[in-house]
């Protein structure tokens, strides 16, 4: 058992280290420091009354080891008792913070009531529970022996105050819930919805076996009764300790800390987001090396022609008649066609070497406008709404790549919407940029022909392409997931056939996780 608390004490030390990230991880890692710690409590209870060795659902040993016994051993039983109601009001306190930092973009009256009476409840268990306080209450009912009446009338008291005391910290846990609940509800992001259900799925897990193993049965925290009738820590039939729940703590251990991990290092939780498809990486990779290995020889024999057509020109400038003007004219042809060519083959160079990029502070406001001045000449004739955010919303990426992301995102939804013809159709296209907790957002809407169904999840593969291969040889999208992976955002793809896609580009704000600037 004490491996499970040192496990949950790391892991906490892990979180911590990301502070500079916001408070979040702090009061994420003071809840699995003071989870440990009340793990550390059980494990130091059980060979006070009896020592055994427990084999857990995974066959992990929980028996106490010697060398922490003495470490804890030396605490008084006092001193033991207050650090495990420490503990306990600890993770709860941490709990819910942690869920109020999470879900709240500013702190405001809800939540500062709801600190208020978080302040309530922990000043009233650290009272009520103290081993002291339990004292005096032995010693009062120790005065009611010659009434029994009394003493009856005062041990009914004494339960419904432990009573009371697990309503006030299910209801914290409660609260808790609901506000990792309202961000799953209210986010439109689907990569923060994800991240915010992994981690209500680990708080979920850790605020159960809280109650099960530190609130409730004859080893918990809120013993009210029975350290007032007994001065003992255990219940009534000790020293006979249940196991039961303890046997899945490291199933839950490790649901809990999978849960939080995910959202960790797959969901941006914590500033922590890679993100992309391996499969699909490994496939960018290999398209990459080929198209870098036929460019340079396909670039040479451009140029060449290139020069072979203006030697010709020059050899017909001393000519003249009808046949001579009609060569010069071809050769113009051609010429073009190489400088077209040698354009494409330079785009498809740019996009297929290795991202430099040159990080700065950017306004998403300019970079879209900048995007809209690259196509302008495109967009007569289009019904354009903007949604802009009330402030400045900052992102930190490479100007030049995220404008020819944009580019190639408008690019497309103007393709799609020509493709659909009709005498009652009105192209219309509808940007929205916006910010949801960490993550800003531009989210463009076209009324095209749509994507079908069985192609949406190939659209970022290299040379996949639904448009004419003459003129589209498959690599915009797929250099714009190298591009939003290279700034650690995502990018996602709604579309229905007939009636329009939505692209949306997630990308990190410059506010941090507390809301402030940077």
């Amino acid at each position: 058992m004490l491996f499970i608390a040192m496990f949950f004490l790391v892991f906490a030390l892990f979180v911590v280290a990301r502070v500079f990230r916001g408070s979040q991880a702090i009061w994420l890692g003071l809840t699995l420091f003071t989870f440990g710690c009340c793990i550390v409590g059980l494990a130091g209870l059980v060979p006070r009354f009896g020592n055994y060795r427990l084999d857990g659902i995974l066959s992990l040993p929980l028996d106490q080891p010697d060398w922490a016994w003495r470490l804890l051993e030396r605490l008084s039983l006092y001193d033991f008792m207050r650090f495990r109601l420490w503990s306990a009001v600890g993770f709860v306190i941490a709990t819910v913070i942690f869920a109020t930092a999470y879900s709240a973009k500013h702190w405001k009256l809800p939540e500062i009531a709801a600190g208020v009476g978080l302040a309530l409840i922990s000043a009233f268990l650290l009272w009520y529970y103290d081993p002291e306080h339990l004292f005096k209450l032995y010693n009062t009912g120790a005065g009611m022996l010659t009434s029994p009446e009394s003493r009856q009338s005062w041990e009914n008291g004494l339960r419904t105050w432990d009573i009371l005391a697990l309503c006030l910290i299910i209801s914290a846990f409660i609260y808790s819930l609901v506000r990792l609940g309202k961000v799953l509800w209210e986010s439109s992001i689907i990569q923060k919805k994800v991240q915010a259900f992994c981690v209500g799925i680990g708080v979920l897990v850790l605020t159960i076996f809280f109650i099960l193993l530190f609130c409730i049965g004859r080893v918990s925290v809120l013993n009210g009764h029975t350290m007032a009738t007994t001065l003992l820590p255990l219940g009534p039939r000790y020293p006979v300790f249940d196991s039961t729940f303890l046997r899945a703590v490291p199933l839950a251990a490790i649901i809990a800390m999978v849960a939080v991990m995910v959202a960790i290092l797959r969901y941006g939780f914590l500033g922590n987001w890679p993100m992309g498809v391996r499969n699909l990486e490994q496939q960018i990779n290999i398209a990459n090396q080929a198209v870098r290995l036929a460019l340079h020889s396909f670039k040479n024999r451009f140029l060449a022609v290139q020069m072979a057509m203006d030697m010709a020109s020059g050899q017909l400038d001393a000519l003249v008649g009808g046949p001579v003007e009609k060569a010069r004219i071809q050769i113009a042809w051609a010429k073009d066609v190489c400088v077209e060519a040698l354009g494409r083959l330079e785009v498809m160079h740019i996009q297929a070497k290795r991202l430099e990029v040159n990080l700065r502070w950017l306004l998403l406001r300019d970079l879209w406008e900048a995007a809209m001045n690259c196509c302008s000449s495109r967009l007569e004739g289009i019904q354009i709404s903007c949604k802009y955010p009330t402030g400045n919303l900052y992102i930190w990426g490479d100007r030049e790549h995220l404008i020819s992301v944009l580019d190639n995102l408008l690019q497309n939804a103007l393709d799609a919407m020509a493709e659909k013809q009709g005498e009652e159709y009105h192209p219309a296209l509808y940007l929205e940029i916006n910010q949801e907790y960490e993550w800003g957002y531009f989210r463009v809407t076209d009324n095209g022909s749509g994507i079908a169904r069985e192609n949406l999840h190939k659209v970022f593969r290299p040379f996949f392409t639904s448009k004419p291969a003459k003129n589209n040889w498959g690599l915009g999208l797929t250099y714009c997931h190298r591009v939003i992976k290279m700034h650690r955002g995502f990018i996602n793809l709604h579309s229905q056939l007939g009636k329009g896609t939505t692209v949306e580009v997630v990308l990190r704000c410059r506010k941090n996780l507390n809301g402030i600037l940077k």
